[in-house]
């Protein structure tokens, strides 16, 4: 403090001293010292203090500080914080994941001033890191979207746990950025980021290779990329093949390209195993048609020549309706007329007296048996083994 607040005080502890004659004082200073001193020199909860005085004023007891504002204000801000956190975990907080309350040295604080339970937290950002979801790492409170930032990540993960998340991140990071630059390609010998021109040509700044986007061959303008069994045809002229490893090579080629189709947008390989013939690129994002391969945008495309689902699909699918048709049909056997079946609701036991329906008596409500849905009094004549029912498993 400076000088004129020091004065003050000395001379407050004069008026304690003038008070108490003959008796011990300095205890009285001291209790006086740590409970009224800061509401005595605090005016409207705020003190000022003032300049930088080094001549001493008319109260020689009054020693004014030898430190400057700008020494004195880091130190003091640095010690309030530092006893703000000392109070923070010694005081008691409640979990709003767990409602659990412990000391505040069993919770982790967020800058966003959220604060949850170490072990919820650790939970939590585990789970994420695990399942590759690391842009979802942010406040666990519904009204926050502010992100963990690393350094408290790295006090809840594992090393392990935080080298991956890192990984991913960085992944994740610049496939977005390829996703926003379409015209970014990566060299196939260094893997350095490159820019395509207009003609699909990128050159390395690292190596200066030059190579086609498409094929990551080396560029050959005015030419179409070649295909796998013209680089090998390439390999066997060169000698580098024989005769009977080029005809297991073109085999394998074969049955691999069999159900293989190139992406329209950035020719990566696409296997398709089951499902609609809609498909979608995971390396660039692109809809293409799996049966023509042409670039698509929606559904409008199976209109005509191709078709959403092959006809073998549309069989086998078929096939699967009626396996689960029938395994509806076995499990309502056994359950007989006469017997007590469970609401599919609220589970209260009825009495079965329709093969097709229940009527609970506690809901006021029809179930059918087989897809265990609410039906209505108008719907019962239609609804058991139509295609709504039929559709909705067990």
């Amino acid at each position: 403090m400076d000088g004129h607040c020091v004065s003050q005080l000395c001379e407050m502890l004069d008026t304690i001293w003038s008070e108490l004659p003959g008796q011990e004082v300095v205890y009285q200073w001291v209790e006086w010292l740590r409970n009224s001193s800061m509401s005595y020199i605090w005016f409207d909860g705020r003190m000022m203090l003032g300049p930088d005085i080094v001549a001493r004023n008319g109260d020689n007891r009054a020693i004014s500080r030898t430190l400057s504002l700008e020494s004195v204000i880091p130190l003091m801000l640095s010690y309030s914080s530092n006893k703000q956190y000392q109070a923070f975990l010694d005081d008691l907080h409640m979990c709003m994941i767990c409602l659990n309350q412990s000391k505040g040295s069993n919770f982790a604080r967020l800058p966003c001033q959220h604060l949850f339970c170490l072990k919820c937290m650790e939970t939590l950002c585990r789970m994420h890191v695990k399942e590759g979801s690391v842009f979802q790492l942010v406040c666990p409170d519904t009204k926050c979207n502010a992100s963990i930032p690393p350094y408290v990540l790295k006090r809840l993960l594992t090393e392990e746990e935080f080298e991956r998340w890192d990984r991913l991140v960085l992944q994740k990071t610049l496939d977005s950025m390829s996703d926003s630059m379409s015209d970014v390609v990566y060299c196939p010998r260094c893997v350095i980021g490159c820019l395509e021109d207009e003609d699909n040509n990128a050159q390395c700044p690292e190596c200066s290779f030059i190579f086609c986007s498409f094929c990551k061959e080396p560029c050959h303008p005015g030419k179409q990329c070649l295909t796998p069994e013209q680089k090998i045809q390439r390999r066997q002229a060169s000698g580098r093949m024989s005769e009977r490893e080029v005809a297991q090579e073109l085999l394998n080629i074969r049955e691999l390209y069999d159900d293989v189709m190139l992406c329209p947008k950035c020719r990566m390989a696409i296997s398709k195993t089951e499902g609609c013939n809609k498909m979608t690129c995971g390396n660039c994002g692109q809809h293409f048609c799996f049966r023509c391969g042409k670039a698509i945008s929606g559904y409008e495309h199976f209109s005509g020549n191709c078709k959403l689902f092959a006809a073998r699909e549309i069989a086998e699918w078929e096939r699967q309706m009626e396996a689960m048709d029938l395994g509806r049909r076995v499990r309502m056997l056994l359950r007989p007329i006469g017997g007590t079946v469970r609401c599919p609701k609220c589970r209260a036991n009825n009495f079965k007296e329709d093969e097709r329906y229940i009527f609970c008596w506690s809901c006021r409500e029809n179930y059918c048996t087989a897809c265990r849905r609410k039906v209505g009094s108008k719907k019962k004549s239609r609804h058991f083994g139509s295609p709504e029912c039929m559709g909705r498993s067990i």
